[in-house]
């Protein structure tokens, strides 16, 4: 409840009208702003590259660089060209990577069980509520430079400082109502908050988590790197979202990525809205269901060699 302000986010939030209109509005946002999303990628992955390539033999952590490159994504598809500045995204990125640690400890987690340990001290929660305050404070600022109630950022363009709005094909665009060819907008102040932060939370630690492993695998294979490489130099043009039909070995890695690092090994908590039943076993309705992904994804009596990296 503290972190999705009483449950108005599509994660943690209810069936309700509200939380269908929030969802139904968020995947026509995002289905119309998918046009942008080839030359983003490619743009974000060029700076990535240069970022990555600015350590030279020095060592890294390649996570801290996907975390931001993955927040800066999001960002430039929310907010078109009145992105943040590098620096206050990158420290919301920081935030969002501590937010989701500290929300997995177990001093925090015991109070779902038990709520009136709230009473008692508890360096976690209160490291939490900071972080959720950050959080917070961020995504109000966006939202009120894009309904010119707040100064545009210095980087933008004067054409950008004379109209503080957003173009219509940007995501925060349409759940603001701005964008008449979208359905759904717009959102109530609570949800809207909620649905750019399930957009910021659900996309970019998961993403560089991926990415993350996938670098892993890959080093104990220059083989398949020297393939992957080959695939992509025979591609013709800059693959974009929709190529991954002509790239199979690279469709192919980032499944197996996928298959023995699933971002959310659990997945998400899921309500059964009536009695029903799955796989024989009857499921009563208000029962929750916590769908194990990574034991199916490893599997042996499906998946010949369960624990190795085969593209």
């Amino acid at each position: 409840s503290l972190v999705s302000q009483g449950g108005r986010d599509l994660a943690l939030g209810g069936p309700c009208p509200g939380w269908r209109q929030q969802r139904g509005a968020v995947r026509g946002a995002l289905a119309r702003a998918g046009g942008r999303l080839g030359p983003l990628l490619w743009l974000q992955g060029q700076e990535l590259c240069e970022e990555l390539r600015s350590h030279g033999e020095a060592p890294l952590d390649p996570f801290e660089v996907f975390t931001f490159h993955t927040c800066s994504t999001i960002a430039r598809l929310l907010f078109g060209d009145l992105v943040p500045p590098p620096g206050e995204l990158r420290a919301f990125s920081h935030c969002l990577g501590e937010l989701l640690q500290v929300w997995g400890h177990s001093s925090v987690q015991a109070l779902d069980l038990l709520p009136p340990l709230r009473a008692l001290p508890n360096p976690g929660l209160r490291k939490l509520l900071r972080l959720v305050q950050h959080r917070d404070t961020f995504v109000e600022a966006q939202i009120r430079r894009h309904q010119g109630l707040g100064e545009p950022p210095q980087h933008v363009s004067s054409l950008c400082q004379e109209c503080p709005s957003p173009p219509p094909d940007t995501v925060l665009a349409a759940l603001l109502g701005r964008d008449p060819g979208a359905q759904g907008g717009p959102l109530s102040p609570p949800r809207l908050h909620m649905a750019l932060v399930d957009l910021f939370i659900g996309g970019t630690e998961t993403t560089a988590a991926a990415l993350g492993w996938a670098v892993a695998f890959l080093l104990h294979r220059p083989e398949l790197q020297a393939r992957l490489r080959a695939e992509l130099e025979g591609a013709q043009g800059p693959p974009g979202p929709g190529d991954m039909g002509r790239l199979p070995l690279l469709q192919a890695t980032v499944s197996e990525t996928l298959r023995l690092r699933p971002p959310a090994p659990l997945a998400l908590p899921h309500c059964a809205l009536r009695h029903t039943s799955l796989g024989g076993l009857p499921v009563v309705a208000g029962t929750v269901l916590v769908p194990n992904l990574l034991a199916a994804q490893q599997d042996p009596d499906i998946w010949q060699y369960p624990e190795a990296f085969l593209p």
